[in-house]
């Protein structure tokens, strides 16, 4: 896993295809687990953007596995940003710009971390859960058993409304 103290982290992109150094906050929530919401605000506006991604975000989701696992932390904007960036990198649909592949040297640190996600929130399973933490939790567990198209269609309909669309047009 490319270490946070790493300067590639400098040269990577975002969502919006523009660099965007997540190291920083990574280091921050890595040491103060109440800079979340921050962090998210700041990670859902610069790693993800309208279905792009980039290497910038392929890279924050080992970390971000790691340290919420590390302060037992089971919070379904974790899972909805990990799903979402899987996805984008799928079936990245944005056509005004490409996402790029997933670099080889990240590849099993990424993989992994989908995984240990999945297995995180599979051993939190009976506790009580938002419909968020459900939902999200069940696309990462698609991603990370390779039925992508469930995990796509997971976290594409995350509101009870869509589901609700998809549902009657569908099943009834």
């Amino acid at each position: 896993m490319i270490s946070l103290d790493d300067p590639k982290w400098q040269t990577f992109k975002g969502g919006y295809h523009s660099d965007y150094d997540a190291s920083v906050q990574l280091r921050a929530f890595e040491a103060d687990p109440n800079v979340a919401a921050q962090m998210w605000e700041e990670f859902w506006n610069k790693l993800h953007h309208q279905g792009g991604v980039h290497i910038a975000s392929y890279a924050a989701v080992p970390h971000l596995v790691r340290i919420y696992i590390k302060h037992g932390l089971l919070d379904w904007k974790l899972f909805g940003f990990v799903a979402t960036v899987e996805d984008c990198r799928l079936f990245g649909d944005n056509p005004h710009f490409m996402n790029p592949q997933l670099p080889h040297w990240l590849e099993s640190d990424y993989y992994a971390a989908i995984k240990s996600l999945a297995a995180f929130g599979a051993q939190h399973f009976t506790e009580d859960w938002s419909k968020e933490l459900a939902q999200s939790f069940l696309a990462v567990a698609a991603f990370a058993k390779n039925i992508p198209k469930t995990g796509r269609m997971l976290i594409t309909f995350l509101g009870e409304d869509e589901i609700d669309e998809v549902f009657e047009k569908f099943f009834q």
